[in-house]
């Protein structure tokens, strides 16, 4: 095993310039792997500032252990694994803040609580000890060129990490392998003459070039070096960064690894196979699959059927959709049914306050038509106040969602009691996907406000590339409400996976929402510029969403904490 330098190996991996992602996480590592080793409390950063490590991942934050978080980013193949605000799991390369008191990080794990996951604005950070010392990886040369990768999945782009620490108009090759090795990146990769970009595995739907002239633009800074093309990047790899033992690796593990792995709940997408096998209860001592065949000194019991003069009932039963409304990787929650205005305005702010998710999860260039989305929720809100027929099925016949899947019957029968006439009975199935939201939440933008820049042209009701900033509102989960987290920002289809805050954190809350609104405008708007989508340079567009979102986090800096003060008929008052 790599002998692991905790003080003097972390301290080399703090302070560098990493910019931030949005990142579609992998799952968790399902195999035994060495443990990862504690290496202190670290401050995470206030509002709106850097946080310590890299990417925040998906998973729940209200069920978090270490080893929970550890997992996840073992398979998603980083170095280190930080808990911060009670179960907020994060993974990175390199920390970028400073090593706190041990004692400021004193809040105990949601799903554990004997163990510790940070503070308010601490980390808990945890290393894998298979990396070698980053401090020992100083030279560019460890980097050697893959060739033409392609860049233009839906499912996201090839590298993560965009180096916007970089000046685009004088970009060479080595600049960028020097900032992606500064950030401990066993990738790195150029593209379009002027773009760095750096990551930790390369992403799905992606692949080596079937024609390797498509890397044909020039470096911004060196036009005798190529640097990509359109959605093409020019690749390398430094495999002395990659873990010596990543998930699935057939070297065996410290023998008290199993405590590190024993909550992984997934598989991983490697290319190693994970089987699940079934285990079999009954009967207990067969061992072929042969059926047993038992002897008895009892008069064996004999069942005689007779269908034909038994009644029999027949029973259907409806199975609702779990995906209303499609857009690439991403599936709308069914809106919930409705007869009265009441109820379709409801619906509205249950279809509105699922956009963000879309825009963030659907994958570009998919997530260009999170816009119809939008506006098939607009419309809707419309037909509310229409007059006519107000009800779901009428909604669906004039304007039917897309993509997604339709409810389903299911009918059975079975012998009716001898009392009761043949019949034919229909009830709907209570099991519904997980809810956007138990009752109707203010949209679109709650407590936060949308930043106005005349130079740009963006403010309230016009956003950079029609984006809305994401709602923080008020929590429609009962008990996380009343355990004191009263909003929550709405960036998943299910609410329960959403982040909550407390009143004092209400800026916190603003803070990321503007994070998210950033992440979407340069995913989605930044890279449809890009490929020709609307009608303005990419450069220009990427301005205005750095602009946009520095904006963002001035305006919300001192956000007021109000409404939200009650809780009545199941739902949080919004006040809005």
């Amino acid at each position: 095993m790599v002998a692991f330098k905790s003080l003097s190996a972390i301290a080399a991996l703090s302070f560098v310039n990493t910019a931030q992602a949005w990142y579609n996480d992998l799952p968790s590592c399902l195999a035994p792997f060495e443990p990862f080793v504690y290496s202190g409390c670290y401050d995470n950063g206030q509002p709106g500032q850097k946080e310590a490590l890299s990417l925040r991942s998906d998973l729940d934050q209200n069920n978090m252990t270490v080893e929970t978080c550890v997992a996840h980013c073992k398979g998603n193949n980083y170095r280190l694994a930080g808990l911060s605000y009670y179960g907020v799991c994060y993974c990175g390369q390199t920390v970028s803040t400073a090593l706190l008191p041990e004692e400021q990080c004193s809040f105990p794990c949601s799903g554990d609580s004997s163990e510790t996951c940070g503070g308010d604005t601490e980390i808990n950070i945890y290393m894998d000890p298979t990396f070698k010392c980053l401090e020992e990886q100083n030279d560019i040369s460890e980097y050697s060129p893959v060739g033409c990768w392609t860049d233009e999945s839906s499912q996201g782009k090839a590298l993560f990490y965009r180096q916007d620490n970089l000046d685009s108009k004088t970009l060479t090759t080595e600049k960028c392998l020097k900032s992606c090795l500064k950030g401990g990146f066993p990738f790195a990769g150029t593209e379009y003459g002027g773009e760095c970009y750096c990551g930790v595995v390369i992403g799905n739907g992606t692949s080596l070039a079937t024609d390797p002239s498509t890397c044909n633009v020039p470096c911004n800074g060196n036009k005798g070096e190529t640097c990509g093309g359109p959605g093409r990047l020019s690749l390398y790899v430094a495999t002395d960064l990659q873990s010596l033992e990543p998930c699935g690796d057939d070297s065996p593990p410290d023998s008290s690894s199993s405590s590190s792995s024993s909550s992984s709940v997934a598989t991983t997408t490697t290319t190693t196979a994970v089987t699940t096998t079934p285990v079999v209860t009954y009967p207990a001592t067969t061992t072929t699959t042969t059926p047993a065949i038992t002897t008895t000194t009892t008069r064996p019991v004999t069942t005689t059927t007779t269908t034909t003069t038994a009644p029999v009932c027949t029973s259907t039963s409806v199975i609702p959709s779990t995906c209303e409304y499609k857009v690439g990787r991403w599936c709308s929650n069914p809106l919930p049914d409705w007869t009265d205005k009441k109820g379709c305005l409801a619906a509205y702010a249950s279809c509105a306050i699922q956009s963000a998710s879309c825009f963030l999860k659907a994958g570009f260039p998919e997530a260009l038509r999170c816009f119809e989305y939008k506006e098939w929720c607009i419309k809707q809100n419309k037909y509310c106040y229409s007059g006519g027929s107000c009800n779901k099925s009428d909604w669906h016949h004039q304007s039917p969602p897309k993509g997604g899947d339709y409810p389903t019957t299911q009918t059975t029968t079975y012998p009716c009691p001898t009392t009761v006439t043949t019949k034919t009975t229909t009830k709907a199935t209570t099991t519904t996907p997980a809810p956007t939201a138990s009752c109707p939440v203010a949209y679109p933008t709650g407590i936060c406000q949308q930043p106005s820049n005349r130079w740009y042209g963006y403010g309230p009701g016009n956003p950079v590339g029609g984006i809305e900033l994401p709602a923080v509102t008020c929590n429609n989960i009962k008990n996380d409400y009343y355990a004191g987290n009263v909003f929550k920002l709405y960036t998943e289809k299910d609410s329960h996976k959403c982040r909550s805050y407390t009143r004092p954190k209400c800026s916190n809350a603003c803070s990321d929402a503007c994070k998210a609104q950033f992440q979407q405008c340069e995913s989605v708007y930044t890279e449809g510029c890009k490929a020709g989508r609307f009608n303005r340079h990419w450069n220009d567009a990427d301005k205005a969403c750095k602009a946009q979102y520095k904006d963002c986090l001035g305006v919300n800096k001192w956000v007021k904490d109000t409404g939200c003060n009650t809780w009545y008929d199941g739902c949080a008052s919004t006040g809005y």
